[in-house]
């Protein structure tokens, strides 16, 4: 008796999950709120272009038809309206005069690849110039035979001035 009690449940269950919305009550779109509606407002304006003022997006536009084109998606968007929708409206209550701007294509791994490889050049300019200011091939370290003939240059010099004095003294 209990299986068959656990098993209309979950029958029951699976029935309230697969019905329509509007059978279990589903609610009709609300209105968006205020910022919701300033949000794609703003976003549907920055996407089309106006043709009051050629080259400029609705949201740039400072003609007063402009203005009107905004109140009707400020209007529309209140109503709940997907930004998609208002801009098919827009184009079908004012003509083809509204352009939507195509967004640029996403290609993050030309972007990245483009930083990375200015970031190489970069790097090996700072390197190349470095080593130009030292003089030579930039290498700090000096051989056996570059050492020892610094200081046979130092005994040198020592034993030079040693001699000038003795002559300068005498």
């Amino acid at each position: 008796m209990k299986r068959t009690n656990q098993l209309g449940a979950a029958l029951l269950v699976v029935m309230l999950v697969s019905m329509p919305g509007w059978m279990v009550g589903a609610q009709e779109p609300q209105d968006r709120l205020p910022d919701d509606v300033s949000r794609v407002t703003r976003e549907v304006s920055q996407e089309i272009y106006s043709p009051y003022c050629p080259g400029k997006t609705l949201a740039m536009c400072p003609s007063a038809n402009a203005a009107v084109a905004r109140m009707d998606i400020q209007e529309m968007a209140s109503q709940g309206m997907e930004k998609e929708a208002i801009k098919a409206e827009l184009i079908a209550r004012y003509g083809e005069g509204f352009e939507v701007v195509e967004p640029p294509p996403e290609d993050n791994a030309k972007l990245l690849g483009s930083i990375l490889a200015g970031l190489l050049v970069a790097v090996v300019a700072v390197v190349a110039l470095a080593r130009r200011r030292r003089g030579g091939d930039g290498s700090a370290e000096l051989g056996a035979d570059e050492g020892s003939a610094l200081e046979e240059g130092d005994e040198l010099d020592e034993d030079y001035l040693d001699e000038l004095r003795e002559d300068y003294l005498s």
